[in-house]
């Protein structure tokens, strides 16, 4: 589930005092939740390509839209290569950042978007609620179920993003209407687990949440962390018997191997992702339109396109620059970053991001 602008910032466990995300907060307790994960980028596309296919964001580029459809080895590649099924479900239109056509063509067989809910039930230019997606989605994946293969499937959320739409059976606590979205939004989570707990593939079934990318709560430097800070939680009372919290630095790149580590399944891996259970970063990165961050427990790298850098001790919220006192950190922060950049820049260009 990739839920739309759920920053880390948003919950309880992170220090939102306002009760937002009681069923986040409850089931990363439950599960792997990983508390330092960072968003490839700031836009939707971003979350979804990162978080399907293992690839960072650069700057301003949208590999959905290329004039050239690209394969990947995404996790849709893989797990259909592995016998799965594939989909996708959004609220609204599939045109939007060329979703539908992208993934048809990166072995995404069934695509679920606005033309195919019923019209009372879309409420804005965003499609149906969060809670009716889920509640559609049950006899699709009952269907899926019955086709006797295992399947895969991402849903991507949209309530918490204007122009909002609050249900009117959804009472919520707060008065901020930015504040009663995320509310609604995960009490919809809740519900897709809810009604998921009645099916008979709800036992054999991993649950994995991520953001698409976070909101800008607290800005304190000229990239607000809060805008990349991600929850991960991995969820499966069957499967996961021992709840567990890791501290490492990851993003929305590392979710697919870590999805197969999980699974303990065989596959190529040849993006940019680490599987978290088992490898670890010195530092994780992420696009914010004209610059890139680079962080590690102590310190925020920022690097713009025009070349300028800063460095921060974000932890302490300190706004001095460091750079000229830790030049040995800094550029190693900056060849970690560039040199994985460069990589997928080649990639792009070359047919080894997809191998059959």
């Amino acid at each position: 589930v990739i839920m739309e602008s759920m920053s880390a910032a948003k919950m309880t466990r992170h220090g939102n005092m306002k009760k937002l995300t009681p069923f986040l907060d409850s089931i990363s307790t439950k599960g792997y939740y990983f508390e330092n994960i960072y968003t490839a980028g700031i836009h939707t596309f971003n979350g979804v390509f990162s978080t399907l296919f293992s690839f960072p964001a650069i700057y301003r580029q949208n590999p959905m839209k290329e004039s050239t459809m690209f394969r990947y080895n995404g996790i849709g590649n893989t797990l259909r290569k592995n016998g799965y099924s594939t989909t996708y479900f959004t609220t609204h239109d599939g045109q939007f950042d060329n979703i539908e056509g992208f993934l048809r063509a990166n072995d995404f067989e069934n695509i679920i978007t606005l033309a195919d809910y019923p019209a009372e039930k879309v409420k804005t230019t965003l499609g149906v609620p969060d809670d009716y997606m889920f509640e559609f989605s049950m006899p699709v994946l009952d269907g899926l179920a019955e086709e006797g293969k295992p399947f895969f499937v991402a849903f991507m959320t949209a309530s918490d993003h204007g122009p909002f739409y609050l249900p009117e059976y959804y009472k919520p606590r707060n008065s901020e209407i930015r504040d009663q979205m995320v509310e609604y939004a995960d009490w919809s989570l809740r519900k897709l687990l809810t009604l998921s707990a009645q099916k008979s593939w709800f036992e054999n079934t991993l649950f994995v949440f991520v953001a698409d990318h976070g909101a800008p709560i607290n800005a304190v430097y000229d990239i607000p962390l809060d805008y990349h800070h991600s929850p991960l939680i991995f969820y499966s009372p069957a499967i996961i018997s021992e709840p567990a919290l890791f501290s490492q630095f990851g993003g929305q790149i590392d979710v697919f191997p870590t999805i197969m580590g999980v699974l303990n399944q065989s596959y190529i891996n040849n993006t940019l992702g680490i599987n978290l259970l088992k490898e670890k970063r010195p530092y994780i990165y992420f696009n914010h339109e004209d610059k890139f961050g680079v962080i590690n427990d102590d310190y925020l790298l920022i690097l713009k396109q025009d070349g300028e850098k800063a460095l921060f001790r974000y932890r302490l919220k300190d706004k001095k620059d460091y750079k000229d006192e830790l030049l040995d950190m800094v550029k190693d922060m900056e060849d970690y970053t560039l040199s994985d950049l460069q990589v997928f820049q080649y990639l792009m260009k070359s047919e080894t991001r997809y191998v059959n």
